[in-house]
């Protein structure tokens, strides 16, 4: 099989699988929510496990529930070695699943590995013949445009993701450190005697700890809509994870609550 049509395969896949996953968890947050690890509407994991099994099963007819067996078990793996791979990366896992039941290190579930593999009939019986029939209609030569320009803007946007998590990262160690900084000397002026200077300067200190943790509830709030149960092994950055998703959930209430009562204005 042609590079180009792989290359086409994969983003068709790769937008579906974005496409389901919003609608998935905005039905169950009640809200629109913007999933996955990079800035454009796809996800790669589900483009992967997509060309895994139509690879697998493009040229054989097989029964349903040997389809369904394979795509459990194959995109449990790819899940499991890219959770494994992102957390050696960021030094955080990016979803978590030690809460739900039947789940292996809390990487993969057996609820998230079923909801695959009912995917992989759905891919396989219903989406590919159609997706299948669109790459073969297109010219040879846009298809190989396309696939180029695929390419390069996931290569932009990955490398563009990596950094924004890795920035990440570092404004939620500065944070600590800062805060901590802050703290020590609130507590310092707390045992001097108190007069104006030293309250204003109180208060100074008070600001600048708001404004750092505004702007680092502004970072993550991406970050945290993408990957909500996002922890760490680090039991303060894990501390510092529960903080910043508490923060977000009562921002997106205050948020609500805004938005009823300038409705019930209208």
């Amino acid at each position: 099989m042609q590079l180009d049509l792989l290359i086409g395969y994969f983003f068709c896949y790769a937008v579906i699988g974005y496409i389901l996953e919003v609608l998935y968890c905005s039905f169950f947050e009640k809200r629109l929510v913007n999933r996955g690890f990079l800035h454009g509407p796809y996800l790669p994991i589900y483009g992967f496990g997509s060309l895994i099994i139509i690879l697998l099963f493009q040229n054989h007819s097989v029964h349903p529930m040997l389809v369904f067996i394979l795509t459990f078990l194959l995109t449990s793996l790819l899940e499991y070695v890219t959770s494994f791979l992102l957390e050696r990366l960021f030094n955080a896992k990016l979803w978590d699943y030690s809460t739900y039941p039947f789940n292996l290190h809390g990487r993969v579930c057996l609820l998230n590995s079923t909801l695959f593999g009912l995917l992989g009939l759905l891919v396989i019986y219903g989406i590919h013949p159609f997706v299948f029939s669109l790459m073969h209609a297109l010219d040879p030569r846009l298809l190989d445009t396309m696939s180029t320009v695929i390419v390069v803007v996931i290569s932009i946007d990955t490398t563009s993701s990596v950094f924004r998590m890795a920035a990440f990262q570092k404004q939620l160690g500065d944070f600590r450190k800062k805060a901590q900084e802050i703290e020590d000397r609130m507590a310092l002026l707390s045992k001097l005697t108190t007069n104006k200077p030293l309250e204003q300067l109180k208060l100074r200190l008070d600001e600048e700890r708001d404004e750092l943790r505004l702007r680092l509830e502004s970072a993550s709030r991406r970050i945290l809509d993408a990957f909500p149960s996002i922890t760490s092994v680090n039991e303060e950055k894990r501390l510092q994870f529960e903080t910043l998703k508490q923060h977000a959930k009562e921002w997106r209430q205050r948020r609500k609550a805004f938005l009823r009562r300038h409705t019930r204005r209208d």
